[in-house]
C-alpha cells in the first residue's frame, strides 16, 4: 500500500532585500542633491526681496544646477558625467593616462605599479606556522592586505539543506566582521580564463615515462589533443584589508601593525571553513606577482603558470606592465585590452543561491569578478539602519505634505529599510557592497564579443552594470582583488 502526502514540497530558499543607502533625499535624489535643489530654488526667491537685480542671474544658475543633479545620463547625474569627462580630459592632457616604462628605463620609482596600484608594495612576513606569506602595504593609507587562496566546494553536488547552511554561515561570517575593528573591507575575486590546455600538456610531458607502452602514450596524446576545447583555469581568492589605525592602542610602527594583522587572520580563515570554502594557503609575494603580471600580460599566462608550478620566484618589479594606455572606453596594457564595469543596481527580486553561476563559470574569454564588501562596525550598524528608516518616514511625510502619492518603489524601499532594521536587531551584519568586473582579450577584434558575453552573463545574474567610462584603469585595479577600493581612495583624497 502506498500513501500520498498533500504537503507541498518546499522550494529553494531565496535571498534578497538589498537596497542602496539613500539618506533623506526627496524622490530619487540623494541627500546632497536634495540640498542643492532647495538652495537653487531658494536663492532667487530670496534675491527678489533683497537684491532684485541678482534674481534673474541666480534663477538661471539655479536652473542649471537643478538640471545637473536631476537629469541622469547612463545611470549617473549630468553633473557626475560632466565632472568625469573633465577629469579624464585633464588627466589625458597631463599624460597621466599613459605608461611607457620601457625595458631599460631607469627611474627611481620604476618598481611601482601604474595608477592607483602605485602605493602597493609587498611585505614578506612570517605566518607563524613555519611558512611565509605576503602582506600588501599601502604606503599612502597605511592599510595592510592579505590574500587567501581559496577553493570553494561548489553547489553542484550539495543538497538544499547544505547549501542553506553554507549561505547562513556566510551571513554569520559577514556579521562577525563588524566586530573586528581592524577589517576595513573584504573582497572575493573569481578569475576565470580558457587555458588552452597548455598546463595539461606541460604536466603530461613532464610526467610521462619514456619507457611507457606505446598504447598508453597514444591514449595520453589523444586525451591531450582534445583538452584545449574543454580546459579552463579558475582561481578564487579572498582579500582582507586591515587598517592598523583603527587598532586600540594604535601600533607605533609598521612591524607592530603587521603583528596585529597576524593575530586576526587565523580567525578569519577558520570562519571560512563553515561557509563551504577551503583555504588553500596565504598568497606569497611570487604568487601575487604572477597573478598581477598575468592580468596585465595575458599572453604570458602559460609561461607564468609554468613558473608558479616550479616555485620560481618573481620579483615585484615584474608585476606591472611595460606599457599601458587608458582611453575613455578601454584600457590597453601590454598584450591585453580590457573593459571594466561596476555594479549599478543589485537584483530587485529575491534570488536563488546559484544566481551568480553564469557570471563565475569559465567562458571563451578571460573574466575577473570581484565582490567588495565594507562592513559597518557593530556599534554603528544600528544607527545606520535606523537613520534609513527615519529617512523613509521623512520622504513619506514630504509626499503627504505636497499631496503627492507615493510610488510603489518608495513603499517597497521603506519596507526594506524596516526589514533591515529588524534583521540588524536580531544580529545580522550591515555593510555596503559593490561588484567590479573586467574582461580581457588579446585581439582587438574579439573585444565586442567579450563585452557582449560579460553583459549577457550579468543580465542572467540579475545585475545591472555601469561601464566605467573614464575610469577604466581604476576599475581594472579594483577588480584585481589586491586591496584597492576606489570609494575609500576617493574618501582619502577628500580628507587630504
Amino acid at each position: 500500500m502506498t500513501t500520498r502526502s498533500d504537503e507541498r514540497v518546499p522550494g529553494p530558499r531565496l535571498y534578497g532585500n538589498w537596497r542602496p543607502e539613500r539618506g533623506w533625499g526627496i524622490g530619487s535624489l540623494s541627500t546632497s542633491a536634495t540640498v542643492a535643489v532647495f538652495l537653487a530654488v531658494l536663492a532667487p526667491v530670496l534675491a527678489i526681496s533683497t537684491v532684485p537685480r541678482a534674481a534673474l542671474p541666480l534663477a538661471g544658475i539655479g536652473a542649471v544646477v537643478i538640471g545637473a543633479v536631476v537629469v541622469r545620463v547612463g545611470g549617473v547625474t549630468a553633473a557626475e558625467a560632466v565632472t568625469r569627462r573633465f577629469r579624464f580630459s585633464r588627466a589625458r592632457a597631463g599624460g597621466w593616462t599613459e605608461l611607457s616604462a620601457g625595458v631599460l628605463t631607469d627611474h627611481p620609482r620604476a618598481h611601482d605599479l601604474p595608477g592607483v596600484l602605485a602605493p602597493l608594495v609587498p611585505l614578506d612576513v612570517d605566518d607563524g606556522r613555519g611558512g611565509r606569506h605576503a602582506l600588501l602595504w599601502d604606503r599612502i593609507s597605511g592599510t595592510l592586505t592579505a590574500v587567501l587562496r581559496c577553493s570553494p566546494i561548489g553547489l553542484d553536488l550539495a543538497d538544499t539543506a547544505q547549501t542553506d547552511l553554507w549561505v547562513a554561515s556566510w551571513g554569520v561570517f559577514l556579521a562577525d566582521l563588524g566586530y573586528q575593528p581592524l577589517v576595513q573591507h573584504v573582497a572575493v575575486t573569481v578569475d576565470t580564463a580558457p587555458s588552452g590546455g597548455t598546463t595539461v600538456r606541460d604536466h603530461v610531458a613532464a610526467a610521462l615515462d619514456p619507457r611507457a607502452p606505446a598504447l598508453s602514450r597514444t591514449v595520453l596524446d589523444e586525451l591531450v589533443a582534445i583538452t584545449p576545447t574543454t580546459a579552463a583555469e579558475v582561481d578564487a581568492r579572498l582579500t582582507v584589508t586591515f587598517d592598523p589605525n583603527r587598532a586600540n592602542p594604535r601600533p607605533t610602527d609598521l612591524f607592530a601593525a603587521v603583528v596585529d594583522v597576524g593575530r586576526w587572520l587565523p580567525g578569519i580563515e577558520t570562519g571560512l571553513g563553515t561557509c563551504g570554502v577551503a583555504v588553500l594557503d596565504r598568497a606569497t609575494t611570487s604568487w601575487l606577482t604572477g597573478r598581477i603580471r598575468v592580468a596585465f600580460d595575458p599572453a604570458a599566462r602559460s609561461e607564468i603558470t609554468r613558473l608558479d608550478d616550479r616555485a620560481a620566484l618573481l620579483a615585484w618589479s615584474e608585476a606591472g606592465p611595460v606599457a599601458a594606455q587608458e582611453s575613455w572606453e578601454t584600457y590597453r596594457h601590454d598584450s591585453g585590452i580590457s573593459v571594466s564595469w561596476a555594479l549599478r543596481e543589485a537584483p530587485r527580486q529575491a534570488v536563488a543561491p546559484r544566481v551568480l553561476a553564469s557570471l563565475l563559470t569559465p567562458g571563451p574569454y578571460p573574466r575577473r569578478v570581484t565582490w567588495l564588501y565594507e562592513p559597518y562596525p557593530a556599534d554603528q550598524a544600528a544607527a545606520k539602519v535606523e537613520a534609513e528608516v527615519t529617512s523613509g518616514q521623512i520622504r513619506r511625510a514630504w509626499a503627504a505634505r505636497t499631496r503627492r502619492d507615493e510610488t510603489q518603489r518608495e513603499r517597497d524601499d521603506r519596507d526594506r529599510a524596516l526589514q533591515s532594521a529588524r534583521e540588524e536587531a536580531e544580529g545580522a551584519g550591515v555593510g555596503r557592497f559593490t561588484v567590479y568586473l573586467t574582461t580581457t582579450v588579446t585581439d582587438p577584434d574579439d573585444l565586442p564579443a567579450a563585452v557582449a558575453d560579460l553583459e549577457q552573463r550579468a543580465g542572467q545574474a540579475k545585475l545591472r552594470l555601469r561601464r566605467l567610462r573614464g575610469a577604466q584603469a581604476a576599475g581594472f585595479a579594483a577588480a584585481l582583488g589586491v586591496g584597492i577600493n576606489p570609494a575609500e581612495t576617493a574618501r582619502n583624497r577628500t580628507r587630504r
